[in-house]
């Protein structure tokens, strides 16, 4: 999954450079790439790494000491520059990719360079595919320059691993920090979930459920966090469990009543709020959580079960309203799937446990009580 960020500032000079080393230095930028003239302007930054681009006449730079972490060659034919210069940093070479013989050029150095940075001039991400596909087992890593930086979200499922990293062009800092933010969302996050001991479980009448309908298929210790209440909630599974009365629905969590939270690591969302394209996150046994999209809610009229829970270790309460039916399951402690009719008082479950306190699905600080 797409990691890295890079800001490209080799095309910038005077009061426009310093702009930009100004505003990287403070962005959630992994590197910078710079040419070897822009050094003198870099004050260096312990979390960001530093690339320097070169061209085939730079055989007398002297980066004896300086904070240079790779070196990347501008094109195949400053290759041999590069390596003169890398001395045990990484090498790499930054391809412009505009026909089938540049794109063979581009792919032959899978293997041979640690950074493959690609600049398509059409929109396609079929060459990122046979990039990606031809670096697969070897040191390279394959990075694509972005025309802009909401592009990002595109860029990253591609073959669902994605590049290693995105480049974007620091003439514009909008673009830069709408990638940073994107890399972000994308990027694999871990909440360790918790064991709730069950002390309820209870039919509580009919009212309005949402089935959450994804763009992904979730494997089968997948689910989302849902809860009635901001202090957390129970991982309920996605549908993707044995029925034997209807086709499984790889893509759903038959989520809860419509009133509840659905809970990613850093935001909340009521399931009434949910609408296709929404972004929202899956999370498996292990707490990793993962971004997907919304492909629509379905809401309807069904039986409902109240399932109420506690943490031990912080004695904070739970609750999640469930369609009341055997075939909607919920997470054991284990990671062990349940049915949720079938769940009894002094179980345990996994779910999440959060500081309480939202206003639009955003953490805040006052004090809350939610019964």
């Amino acid at each position: 999954m797409t990691s890295d960020l890079w800001a490209d500032v080799t095309a910038l000079s005077g009061d426009h450079l310093d702009a930009a080393l100004a505003h990287v230095r403070t962005a959630a930028v992994d590197a910078v790439l710079l040419r070897p003239e822009q050094l003198d302007g870099w004050k260096p930054v312990e979390r960001l790494a530093v690339a320097v681009l070169v061209g085939p006449d730079a055989s007398t730079t002297d980066l004896a000491g300086a904070p240079v972490d790779a070196v990347v060659a501008d094109g195949v034919r400053s290759l041999t520059a590069a390596r003169s210069l890398a001395h045990g940093r990484r090498l790499g070479v930054r391809c412009l990719i505009d026909d089938g013989t540049s794109m063979d050029e581009a792919a032959d150095q899978c293997g041979a360079v640690d950074v493959l940075l690609s600049v398509f001039t059409d929109e396609t991400n079929i060459p990122l595919e046979l990039l990606l596909a031809r670096a697969q087992g070897t040191r390279t890593a394959v990075f694509k320059a972005l025309a802009t930086g909401s592009e990002a979200s595109t860029v990253a499922g591609v073959l669902e691993s994605g590049p290693a990293g995105v480049l974007v062009d620091a003439a514009s800092l909008v673009d830069l920090d709408v990638a940073a933010q994107v890399v972000a969302r994308q990027s694999e996050r871990v909440a360790p979930l918790v064991p709730l001991t069950v002390t309820g479980s209870r039919p509580i009448g009919m009212g309005y459920r949402g089935c959450i309908d994804t763009t992904t298929l979730f494997d089968d210790d997948e689910g989302m966090i849902i809860g009635s209440t901001s202090s957390g909630g129970i991982l309920v599974c996605a549908e993707v469990h044995y029925l034997p009365y209807m086709d499984l629905r790889p893509f759903r969590v038959n989520a809860g009543a419509v009133h509840s939270y659905v809970f990613s690591p850093t935001t909340t969302s009521y399931i009434t709020d949910l609408r296709a394209g929404a972004p929202v996150s899956g999370v498996n046994a292990s707490g990793r959580f993962r971004d997907t999209s919304v492909g629509r809610v379905k809401i309807e009229l069904r039986p409902l079960r109240l399932l109420e829970a506690r943490d031990e270790a912080t004695g904070s309460l739970v609750n999640v309203i469930l369609q009341d039916d055997w075939h909607v399951r919920v997470m054991g402690e284990g990671g062990e799937v349940r049915n949720l009719t079938q769940v009894k008082p002094g179980e345990k479950l996994l779910g999440g446990i959060w500081e309480p306190g939202r206003h639009v699905g955003i953490k805040v600080s006052e004090k809350i009580l939610e019964n």
